[in-house]
């Protein structure tokens, strides 16, 4: 799971998601390059998985964009890229770990760990 990752690799998966599935070879290329922490699952030469951390290094840092390929859903890939984000967050000692995802997901996260907040979310109202 340390090969490089393309934008054109990553594209056909996130074209699998409702947040994502319009992103731009430009967009995600520009994405790759800006992310801290940026981790694969692979089947021979095929990107089957993926997950993302934006941080600082030190106090927060934002898990994003986690996906696996849908016939591979289910089969322990999603954990073990987790597992491995959060081992090189807390490597960083980084004080506060969150992600955002939606309610059909929320059992998934709770199993490695993670709890729902108080806090409220808010979104920058785009028309």
């Amino acid at each position: 799971m340390t090969d490089p990752i393309s934008a054109a690799q990553l594209q056909p998966l996130l074209q699998q998601t409702s947040w994502a599935k319009g992103r731009s070879i430009d967009g995600i290329q520009t994405m790759l390059e800006g992310t801290a922490i940026v981790l694969g699952a692979w089947e021979d030469d095929r990107l089957i998985g993926f997950a993302r951390a934006i941080t600082d290094s030190t106090y927060r840092a934002l898990i994003d964009d986690v996906v696996i390929d849908t016939p591979k859903r289910g089969q322990g890939i999603g954990s073990s890229l987790m597992h491995q984000l959060v081992k090189r967050l807390t490597e960083m000692e980084v004080e506060e770990v969150f992600l955002r995802c939606g309610d059909q997901v929320v059992p998934f996260y709770q199993r490695l760990g993670f709890e729902t907040s108080d806090g409220i979310t808010m979104d920058l109202g785009q028309d």
